[in-house]
């Protein structure tokens, strides 16, 4: 065998290699990114609905069912949110099955949490499984509310039967519309309604790992915050960096603050879009 044909059988393998180093990558990315933003839904869901047990009437009402389970004096509260056999959201996302929480305090209050399971859960015929735990921190150097919010356990099914485990570590940074909500006067002898919800904006950072459908294992590192508009199913902006097993470190960008399912992953092929699911 000559020397030029143990160039070309090296650079096939080579080529070969990379080009499945991208597909798991980019297997990988999406399938963090859909885990990801379906957890942030579900405390989006909760947390959303714990204003309305208060206030005696709810945003969801229209949607969902929310039912006070069992309460302390007054806390902890159990509460289930029950989206029946599915009902279309405002964001055109159709949930079904129920969201049960605990409520140790009203969320806006330093060291209070809220402890969410799915049961039976479904967004648009993903299915949700595991906890999320979201823990009020006080203010930080900047006045702005923190929360530490960790997921565990959690399984997310495709339509097609294909799962993603993933577990996170995060800090979720209310940065705007924190004095607005649902039931916040208009003005006008109303309320600010869903416009004093999708005001907020959070920034997001810590870590998280799983394994993607294929089931190859991964971790992630958020290196600029992840920037979550709650008028946008999508994350904006912001970049993490990912880590499939045996591959190096890759970067995933999430765009220039544009609300689109559009994302970048760069491998050692270039620079490759990504358009996010779930």
């Amino acid at each position: 065998m000559t020397l030029a044909m143990v160039a070309m059988i090296a650079l096939a393998s080579c080529n070969k290699e990379n080009k499945e180093e991208t597909e798991i990558l980019e297997q990988t990315a999406e399938d963090q990114a859909m885990a990801g933003g379906l957890w942030d839904d579900i405390g989006e869901q909760a947390e959303g609905s714990s204003e309305s047990v208060e206030a005696g009437e709810s945003e969801y009402s229209s949607c969902a069912v929310i039912t006070l389970d069992s309460a302390g004096s007054p806390f902890p509260l159990s509460v289930t949110v029950d989206f029946g056999d599915g009902c279309e959201g405002r964001d055109g996302r159709v949930r079904r099955g129920k969201l049960r929480y605990t409520l140790t305090g009203w969320m806006h209050l330093e060291g209070s949490s809220l402890s969410v399971s799915p049961d039976a859960y479904f967004v648009d015929d993903y299915g949700v499984e595991g906890t999320r735990s979201n823990t009020n921190m006080g203010l930080n150097g900047d006045g702005n509310l923190e929360f530490e919010v960790l997921v565990k356990n959690a399984v997310v099914t495709d339509p097609d039967g294909n799962k993603v485990a993933w577990n996170s570590t995060r800090t979720r940074t209310w940065v705007e519309g924190r004095s607005t909500g649902f039931f916040t006067p208009d003005g006008n002898g109303g309320f600010m309604g869903w416009n004093g919800i999708t005001d907020d904006v959070y920034e997001i950072t810590g870590t998280a790992n799983g394994t993607n459908r294929n089931g190859v294992a991964f971790d992630v590192e958020i290196t600029s915050p992840l920037r979550v508009q709650l008028d946008c199913k999508w994350i904006t902006s912001g970049t993490i960096e990912l880590t499939p097993d045996g591959i190096d470190p890759r970067i995933f960008d999430y765009g220039n603050g544009s609300c689109d399912n559009k994302a970048t992953l760069t491998t050692s092929r270039g620079e490759h879009e990504i358009t996010l699911r779930g």
